[in-house]
């Protein structure tokens, strides 16, 4: 214990005494301020056009409101009295929206949030085709990413790493003080590890504090989750403790300083770099993901196959589907402008883009597998998935936010045909009680963030394993 003070002491001074890594530590606490800057002006972004939205919604629901009220000694008043509670006016107006608002942990881990509609209009029409459904990704900003605090942590923080560790040994050899670090403590292994152990505790509480300045930079309306916080503290520290492990094989081979750096500077490369693009690259050929404008184009073509249908095919169709409305069959249901014809039609039409979205997101759904799979070859791209799922920010988080506003839409749908198909307007209670959307939680969120940290972990204990059978070597320089 007396060594690892002293050990720890000397480092201190020695740290503090050269200016080049001050100025390197300075310029990563920068980097760091800067990406909390860049992730927390996203996420108000979104929340600001959340809060638009909602705003917007809650003044076109009092509007439709006061209709039942109107003055109907007026024509307008007594227009708007006979559009009060109409189904279509209702839809029209304010239609429901269906909201993905970023998470507690969102600005620290931007991910897939800023490519991916985080809201949905909602109604029995199925419209497929509002702006946040129709998005096109810009192809820089997917080959760029995001500056935020993930991408220092997972690709930034393993160069400072690698500036600090990499002659952590040779540089007593070549400066002949390893001798006498023998005389002042027993084991040069001992006293390295000593010297590494340093380093990694003064990383670690750099990181944590930018860890708790972004928890606490969470904005106000967005809820804060403290299981979350601590995944991602854990993660922070596996992640910190494998790149520390990697630097300490090499530094255990006793090379001299300059194989030193371009062995780590190597791997680096090779895990940032070069083996996430193989991964990427043989994903894209076996299973390539989807493109939402394909989507959008066969549902196009869908919806003008379908309206091109004769009128009685449709109506039979929509019984067929829809037994329980077999009692409200009448021989008026294939009106030209009939609200029958135009349920049975949205039925149809959603049935078949139901179809067409069902098989996007099976195909969204394998590639996200494939690269789950590839991501267990190397921690850096399983770190980075790892921390877009803790902030609910990567592709499968969006995935299961679309299977909620189906079951949603499926819900708004049946509750609208109530109405419509019995030409019924709603009451003025009846408004008071329309479908909310609420999101679920993902059942298998924190099993598959458990098994992500348990592979990281996994493979930094195989490369200390590996370590401890090494010594270090003693060669001259």
């Amino acid at each position: 214990m007396n060594l690892l003070k002293l050990i720890f002491r000397f480092e201190w001074k020695q740290f503090i005494a050269q200016p080049l890594q001050l100025a390197l530590l300075f310029f990563f606490i920068l980097l760091g301020g800067y990406s909390l800057y860049t992730g927390g002006h996203f996420v108000e972004q979104q929340l600001r056009g959340l809060d638009t939205l909602q705003r917007n919604q809650q003044r076109q629901f009092a509007e439709l409101i006061q209709r039942f009220d109107s003055d109907t000694s007026t024509i307008e008043g007594k227009n708007l009295a006979i559009q009060a509670g109409l189904p279509q006016v209702i839809e029209y107006r304010a239609s429901p929206i269906a909201t993905n608002p970023p998470s507690a942990l969102a600005l620290m881990a931007i991910g897939q949030r800023d490519i991916l509609p985080f809201y949905d209009v909602v109604n029995s029409k199925r419209d497929f085709f509002t702006p946040p459904n129709t998005a096109i990704a810009n192809p820089e900003k997917l080959a760029a990413g995001n500056f935020d605090l993930s991408f220092v942590l997972v690709y930034l923080i393993p160069l400072l790493i690698i500036v600090l560790s990499y002659d952590l040994f040779s540089r007593e050899k070549e400066q002949q003080t390893d001798r006498l670090l023998r005389l002042h403590g027993g084991s040069l292994r001992r006293i390295l590890f000593y010297k590494l152990l340093f380093r990694l505790g003064l990383l670690w509480l750099l990181l944590t504090a930018f860890n708790s300045i972004g928890f606490m930079l969470t904005p106000a309306a967005i809820p804060k989750d403290g299981v979350d916080f601590l995944l991602w503290n854990l993660a922070t520290l596996i992640y910190l403790l494998f790149w520390f492990v990697l630097a300490w094989m090499v530094v255990l081979r006793g090379s001299s300083s300059r194989k030193s750096v371009l062995l780590l500077m190597g791997i680096w490369l090779g895990l940032t770099i070069v083996l996430p693009a193989l991964c990427n690259r043989l994903v894209a050929l076996k299973q390539p993901l989807p493109l939402r404008t394909e989507l959008v184009s066969k549902q196009r073509a869908t919806m003008l196959e379908t309206w091109e249908m004769p009128i009685p095919q449709i109506v039979e169709q929509f019984y067929n589907n829809n037994l329980q409305y077999v009692p409200l069959r009448r021989p008026t249901d294939t009106a030209q402008y009939g609200n029958k014809r135009f349920v049975a039609y949205y039925d149809l039409l959603g049935r078949r883009m139901d179809k067409n979205i069902r098989a996007y997101q099976q195909e969204a759904q394998l590639h996200q597998r494939w690269l789950d799979r590839t991501s267990w070859l190397n921690p850096v791209t399983q770190m980075q998935s790892l921390l877009n799922e803790i902030a609910q920010t990567g592709l499968g988080d969006y995935l299961h936010y679309q299977g909620d506003v189906a079951r949603f839409q499926h819900h708004w749908v049946l509750h609208m045909n109530g109405f419509l198909l019995r030409d019924a307007k709603l009451s003025k209670e009846d408004l008071k009680h329309l479908p909310q959307f609420s999101p679920s939680t993902d059942p298998g969120r924190i099993s598959s963030i458990a098994w992500k940290i348990a592979g990281i972990l996994f493979l930094t204990l195989a490369i200390w394993a590996v370590a401890g059978k090494m010594r270090p070597m003693e060669k001259k320089y």
